[in-house]
Order: structure tokens, then sequence, then C-alpha cells
């Protein structure tokens, strides 16, 4: 029987590992380590030391925090004054869903809210590594008709509603709460919040319409901020109270009055002014469109491109993103995008598996580096000007050259006709001249030679004095020493009736 425990523990954790790789879950910060027994397995001796220093025990009381935009999740550990600190946070592997709470089994949404966890929650024999349920639903979602079940936090990097968490991870996590239980904790609390609710983050979030909802959130959240101890948490009217003391509660029916200490009442008023100051600043730099939620095929993928990328963290969503090529000269390769999925499928679209060979880069930050590099380019130039030098023209295509030289080529002399005796020849060409060094000059002094019929002198303005210097060659054309604006009576073709 032992054998088969341990062979099915043994199966339990590869295929954990498996699935922690295939998802290319981040465990930079963790020590991964080989577990004989993972049930027990003590915190590593840097945390306990850590512990010691701040005079916490090991078995003290705990408590948890999630927030799902920041993707993280911290340990606070109380001190000998029941003062909580915290001492550890972990990145959040996989969580499913938008913001905004769970309200019913198969939404794929992961819960917001207040919720308690005992020793009956722990699961040891979890299939994804270890895990422990977080209580959902409680007194505020049965309120609401709410439904789901095996709300977790666990291992393995794979999420469908739970807060997913590396196995190194949740190892210590595990750890911290089965210490806590046997130094005597009946219960700990755990936080699930949208995001870190400050003033700035309420006043992006405001117009969603979860708002309410998280207003409701932070008012608990304020109440840890101030005491730095978790909030005693009771439901009535459908809503969150916190720190109230008596009474009798009921989820739907309606709050006792309320019997919170006025001391603690008179702290919040103080916190809440600066906070309202705050928020009032924020209203002005957030408007109604500046933020939108995200859908979770979207946001998963911006967390996938992330990683390829190199990239700790996703790039914002409320902002546009072109795909650039490095070797182009900051000349975007497609067209601006604004879905960071349209962006990675592009990427995926590669099918070797080396980092893609583009760059994503805002429109800002990419007409930032235009400028930049036009300001150097100027610099460039004022110093070579100060310096008595000309910066060397940059080749460019020559359109002229093919004109210049049909207007090299001589008239055509083999006329063996009858009527050629009877002609004048016709006049020779006058010695070439070297060509101007300047290309505006010589843009405007070309005359369409080309189209001039054999045997006749190409009309041509007063500039066409001027030849042209393109990409450092010097161009030659066949021009009469004058340009006259008519063409002398003894010059022209006379009928050979009239020769004599």
């Amino acid at each position: 029987m032992a054998d088969m425990v341990a062979k099915r523990i043994g199966m339990g954790l590869a295929l954990a590992l498996a699935l922690g790789a295939l998802t290319g879950c981040t465990q930079e910060t963790l020590e991964i380590v080989a577990v004989n027994n993972r049930v027990e397995h003590p915190l590593p001796a840097k945390m306990q030391q850590k512990l010691r220093k701040l005079n916490i025990s090991v078995s003290s009381p705990i408590m948890m925090r999630i927030f799902k935009e920041e993707e993280v999740m911290e340990i606070w550990k109380a001190d000998m004054n029941n003062r909580y600190q915290l001492v550890a946070t972990y990145p959040i592997c996989a969580w499913s869903g938008q913001l905004g709470p769970k309200k019913k089994e198969g939404d794929r949404q992961a819960p917001e809210g207040f919720y308690t966890v005992s020793p009956g929650q722990m699961n040891p024999n979890s299939s994804y590594y270890l895990s422990f349920n977080i209580g959902y639903p409680n007194k505020y979602d049965r309120a609401y008709g709410r439904s789901g079940s095996n709300l977790m936090v666990h291992g393995a990097c794979s999420s469908a509603g739970c807060y997913s968490m590396s196995d190194a991870a949740v190892l210590q996590i595990y750890a911290f709460a089965r210490e806590a239980f046997r130094g005597g904790q009946k219960a700990f609390q755990i936080q699930a919040y949208p995001f870190r609710m400050t003033a700035e983050n309420m006043a992006k979030h405001r117009h969603s319409e979860h708002y309410p909802f998280w207003q409701n959130l932070k008012t608990g959240y304020d109440y840890f901020e101030i005491t730095k101890r978790p909030p005693e948490v009771e439901v009535c009217e459908k809503k969150y109270v916190f720190n109230q003391v008596g009474g009798r509660f009921s989820a739907a029916g309606k709050c006792p009055a309320d019997s919170t200490p006025q001391s603690l009442l008179s702290a919040y008023a103080t916190y809440d002014k600066t906070y309202q100051t705050e928020f009032a600043k924020a209203t002005i730099k957030w408007g109604p469109s500046d933020w939108k939620d995200v859908a979770e095929f979207d946001r998963k993928a911006q967390e996938r491109l992330a990683r390829r990328m190199g990239k700790k963290k996703a790039i914002p969503n409320d902002a546009e993103y072109v795909l650039v090529d490095p070797s182009a000269k900051l000349t975007p390769t497609s067209d601006t995008v604004t879905s960071y999925s349209a962006a990675y499928a592009k990427v995926e679209a590669i099918k070797n598996n080396e980092p893609p060979k583009v760059e994503y880069i805002s429109v800002a930050e990419l007409e930032a580096r235009k400028k930049a590099a036009d300001a150097k380019r100027k610099e460039e130039e004022r110093l070579a000007k100060a310096q008595g030098r000309v910066k060397a023209p940059i080749p460019q295509p020559n359109p002229i050259k093919p004109v210049m030289q049909a207007a090299a080529q001589p008239a055509a002399e083999n006329d063996n006709t009858v009527w050629s005796f009877f002609r004048r020849k016709p006049p020779q060409s006058m010695p070439t001249q070297q060509a101007s060094a300047d290309p505006a000059a010589a843009m405007g002094s070309v005359a369409t030679t080309a189209s001039t019929p054999v045997g006749k002198t190409a009309r041509t303005s007063p500039a066409a004095a001027a030849p042209a210097t393109v990409a450092g060659e010097v161009a030659t054309v066949e021009q009469p020493a004058a340009a006259p604006q008519s063409v002398p009576a003894a010059d022209q073709k006379k009928p050979f009736w009239k020769v004599w």
C-alpha cells in the first residue's frame, strides 16, 4: 500500500512539473528543491532567518492578500504586538477570467472578496501538487445566489477559475499555513482584490460595472492599511461590513447599528480625507475611455508575448503598438495594432522557436526615437559646419543620367538619300562644360532632349547652362555655346527648289 501511495505521489509530482514546464511559469525568485515530503517540507532556511530578524515566530498567525492585476500573492504574519508584517510575495502564475467577482459555476472567473481558510480546507493530496480551498461561496456570494465549487490556490501553473502558483511557490505558501495552524490559529483570512486599491487605481477603474463592489472591498482594504490587522468581516444588507462589535448579522437582512470603535472611525476619517484629495487629482488624469478590461484570451496572449520578448510584465493594453524591424531604421513592418492578440498571432506565425526578429514598441516610443535620431543628425551637421566640413551627399538613384546620355548622342550623319546633297549640315556641338555641383539646379536645367527630332537643336531654359552632379559623378551634356530664343534663318533647312 505504501509503495502504491509513493508511486501515485511521484506520478502527481511528475505531472505537475510537466504542466509547469509547458506553461512557462516564471520561478526566478524561488528555490527549486528536491522534495521527499512536500506536505511537511519546512520553510527555507533564508525565510526562517528573515522571520527571526523581524522577531516573528514561524508558527505565528498569517493572512494572505491576492491582487489580480498585479498578479501577486502576499503573505503577512503577526509580530509580537499582533501587528502584521509583509514577509513574502509570490508571483501568481495563472488566473482565469477578467477583473470582477465570480458569479456562477463555469464562468471561469477567479473570486474576489474576503474569505476564510480553516485546516479542513487544506488539500495535501492535490492533483496540482498542493492546494487549499479559499472558501467560495461565502456569505456575501450566497446572498446574491452565486454558485461555484473547488475554487483553490494550487500549484502546477494551470487555472480554470483558481489562483495557480508555481510548485515552488505553493510549497512555501502551504508551509506558512501549516505552521500557523500548528501554532494555534483556527483559520486565516485571504483577501482577493482586483488590484491594489490606491486612489490612482480606483480613479482609473471607476467606470467599470464592478466599481460599486470594489468600493465596498476598499473599506476592508483601508482598515487593514490603517491597523495592520485583518478586519473583522460580516455581511448584512448584501454588503461587507467591517470591525463592528456586537449585533446580529444577516447577509440579506438589515444591518445593526454601527458599533465600530470611535477611535477607529476617527483614524479611518483621517485616512479617507487624504484618499479623497488624491482621488480627485487622479480623476483628471484618467478619463472614461482611458482604461478597458481585457478579455482572458487577450490578457493571456499579452502574457505569452511578453515572456517570448523577455519582458517581465505584459505591455499595457490601453496604448497602441507597432512591430518595428530594428534594421529598417525605425520603419514599422506592419500597421499599427491596438489588440495585443493580433500582434501575438503575427509572432506565432513564425514556425521556429527563435525569438521574433522584430521589436514591439509603443507609437509614442517610436516617435521619440525618430526625434532623437533627427536631433542627432542635426547636431552632426552643426558640428560639421562649425569645423568647415561639408557632409557628403547621400547617394541617390540618378533619374537625370539617362536623359543626359540621350542628349549627348550626336545627330545621325549616315544619310545617303538623294536629298542629302542639298541639305546644310547641322551646326557642330560646342565643347563640353563641367557640370554644376548643385543637384537642384540640374533638375531644373535639363531639357527634354530625348524627345527632340534628329537634326534639330533642343530648346532649353536659361538654366540649361548649369549641368548636374548626382551621386558624386560629373555629368557632361552637349550644349550649344549660347541658348538663343530662336534659330537664325541661315541655319534653317530650305526646300531644294530654293537652293538656286
